[in-house]
């Protein structure tokens, strides 16, 4: 019997190891879904714009020119391209400030592929300081749903942007780690996005919208980057609303435009 169990617990402990293995060698392919497309794919009749970033890597992005009194910055989730972010903000296109659109690295027609944490962040900042070439910082909203949410709130913490509004944010994604994946070891994630510290760094207003029913980023966590400081940090409850459909609330366009006129 001791032996049986022994041989038991070798197997086990074996399949641990490998699972773990597993983790941190495929965590892109789990955390990261993206839709690639050809450099000739249209996305319609929209300006292309190209950023160069630190490495060489050229990342694609869209950006729609709606009056100029300033830019709203839309950073996606873990699903798709530039094209599903561009349904995902039709009701912003009419608010009289630009919209930009931009795909992480092997993302939609960018180059590359994900292997980093600073193949965000930094890629990222690229793409504001591009928009500071043309814009104040008190003329860029950063807008981030879900995933997105990570690197808006670097920016946040990392910058001065007028605002900041995050839909169906996590607390980090060590976090998200620990709520499917707990059995393993933090050190296997090689991407933290920790919102808890960007958000308590940062300055600028920041407006959070999150679902009551999201079956996926549970709305605890946007109660707790609330808590960082309520005074600077609001939260809407959207009531009855899940995790994709928060993004396509209308209040999503009513939060952004308050966002505008603060």
């Amino acid at each position: 019997m001791k032996k049986w169990l022994k041989r038991i617990a070798i197997f086990f402990g074996v399949l641990y190891l490998v699972l773990a293995v597993v983790i941190y060698v495929k965590q892109e392919a789990l955390i990261f879904h993206p839709r690639a497309h050809a450099e000739d794919y249209s996305y319609g009749d929209y300006p292309e714009i190209w950023i160069t970033t630190p490495d060489g890597t050229r990342l694609h992005g869209l950006h729609l020119r709606n009056g100029g009194k300033g830019v709203i910055l839309y950073l996606h989730g873990n699903v798709g391209d530039n094209g599903r972010s561009l349904r995902q903000t039709r009701s912003l296109q009419d608010l009289g400030y630009d919209l930009f659109l931009v795909d992480y690295r092997g993302f939609g027609k960018s180059e590359g592929s994900l292997n980093s944490e600073a193949d965000m962040t930094e890629d990222l900042q690229a793409v504001y300081d591009h928009l500071k070439t043309e814009f104040n910082e008190n003329q860029i909203i950063v807008t981030g749903y879900s995933l997105g949410s990570g690197p808006a709130s670097y920016l946040a913490a990392n910058n001065k942007p007028e605002a900041v509004v995050l839909v169906a944010p996590y607390t980090s994604l060590m976090d998200m780690k620990n709520l499917f994946f707990w059995v393993f070891p933090d050190f296997l994630m090689k991407y933290e996005l920790d919102n808890r510290a960007n958000l308590a760094r940062a300055t600028s207003p920041v407006y959070i919208l999150h679902g009551t029913d999201d079956e996926l980023i549970p709305l605890e966590m946007g109660q707790e980057l609330e808590a960082l400081d309520p005074d600077r940090i609001k939260l809407v409850e959207l009531n009855g609303v899940g995790h994709r459909g928060a993004i396509l609330n209308s209040m999503f366009r009513a939060v952004v435009s308050e966002s505008l006129r603060n």
